[in-house]
């Protein structure tokens, strides 16, 4: 199919330029629907589509207004089925790659636990030799890996696992060899698009490594910023070239994205091994990893921008993470398997979504106190809409969002979609 053919503004509202309708307007993807709805959220009604997009999932926008930065979860690895990421057959999203490494057999001569404490990650752990955790801020050193390439990522200094004890470097070359992928699942290519918001046109489609999950634009508008959870890192796209720019290894799973107003510094949660990466703008480097809750997914900065908030889907808590100490300073206790979360415009108010336990939660970030709203099923990606007092809400598990009244904290009105909702963009 060609995209830039299939790409439409649907609906009646096309009987009237977006521009002069009442702002804010809010540009919601739809994953397997293969549309961005456009909602005006004066009325919270639909007044448009963009089509097109295979699952799409991440969106954000430049802060000239000028492109929509589409993400599709549409990964495909060469010689295998298409990966269908977080679209509605997914009983759940979890910031983990669909499939799971393969686990391998254990040589002759290996123990079984050190063969355990040599794949970690085949069991979903970290525990032990994780290729990119992070102790205190410094890196766990390990042995040089005997491969060139352990799941496609090679990067200099990127650590690697150590050959069992009992085994030849010919035989553990070969274990790993077989091990299609090498210690993280095989790794594909999906695309991140840039869309013109004038005409709704596409303007071009950047092939990136891995599941293109949420996308971010820098501050300076610069550069569109996708994470690729199946991948470990992150893609900075050059929006003057439209070409790569640079890939970044953050972490296993790397989920969403916070910046500084100045653009100096960016933050990327990485839920695989429970850190916040701190990088460099200026050098475009990894300069402090933060260890923060388990599985650490969606995130947001405060406006005075002195803490990081992230919300963690494995623990039930959101982390308080101060930009002065680098550490986490508090902890609050929300709920099972957070997941979207965003802030009020004066910084006292998280709101933040548990998918398991049905509710979004309010938290006074001063005293702690929590006051919670039952939405079910499963309160999935949360966004705060402008000044207008409104949360949009997506649900998980059914095709509608909830408008809830952000003061009082109940809800007022439904969105209908055609499929789940994810990362929202409100445009001013």
């Amino acid at each position: 199919m060609n995209i830039s053919k299939s790409l439409l503004l649907g609906g009646a509202a096309m009987l009237a330029p977006l521009a002069s309708l009442a702002n804010p307007i809010v540009y919601i993807p739809l994953g397997t629907a293969n549309e961005i709805m456009i909602v005006d959220a004066a009325t919270d009604k639909e007044i448009g589509k963009i089509s097109g997009f295979k699952n799409v999932h991440g969106l954000s926008l430049t802060p000239n207004g000028e492109y929509l930065v589409v993400g599709s979860n549409d990964e495909v690895i060469a010689g295998r089925s298409k990966m269908a990421g977080h679209g509605k057959k997914m009983s759940g999203s979890t910031g983990k790659p669909k499939s799971a490494p393969a686990v391998m057999a254990k040589p002759a001569g290996v123990s079984a636990a050190d063969h355990a404490k040599h794949h970690p990650q085949a069991r979903g752990t970290t525990k032990t030799q994780d290729h990119s955790a992070m102790m205190g801020g410094k890196p766990k050193v390990m042995a040089k890996p005997v491969v060139k390439d352990h799941g496609g990522v090679s990067k200099p200094g990127q650590p690697g696992m150590a050959k069992p004890k009992g085994m030849s470097e010919k035989d553990h070359k070969k274990h790993h060899a077989a091990q299609a992928g090498g210690l993280l699942p095989a790794v594909g290519i999906s695309t991140v698009s840039l869309v013109r918001v004038a005409d709704k046109k596409l303007e071009a489609t950047i092939k990136v490594r891995g599941m293109a999950h949420h996308t971010f634009v820098t501050p300076d508008g610069k550069y569109a910023v996708s994470t690729h959870t199946t991948a470990g890192t992150i893609s900075l796209i050059d929006l003057a070239t439209k070409k790569i720019f640079r890939n970044i290894y953050t972490g296993p799973q790397p989920n969403y994205v916070a910046f500084s107003r100045d653009g100096e510094q960016m933050y990327v949660s990485n839920a695989g091994n429970n850190t916040l990466s701190v990088i460099d703008t200026k050098n475009w480097i990894v300069s402090r990893n933060i260890l923060v809750g388990k599985g650490p997914e969606h995130v947001v900065m405060s406006p005075d921008e002195k803490f990081v908030y992230t919300n963690n889907s494995r623990d039930g808590t959101i982390s308080r993470v101060s930009l002065e100490k680098l550490k986490v300073v508090k902890t609050y206790t929300i709920g099972n398997n957070p997941h979207g979360i965003d802030i009020s415009a004066d910084g006292e108010t998280l709101y933040a979504s548990a998918k398991k336990d049905n509710k979004l939660v309010a938290v006074d970030v001063k005293t702690g106190k929590i006051r919670t709203l039952k939405l079910d099923p499963a309160p999935y990606h949360v966004k705060v809409i402008g000044n207008t007092g409104k949360i949009y809400v997506s649900s998980k598990k059914k095709p509608f969002i909830w408008v809830v009244d952000a003061k009082q904290l109940k809800v007022i009105g439904k969105i209908k979609v055609r499929d789940v909702a994810h990362q929202m963009v409100v445009a001013n």
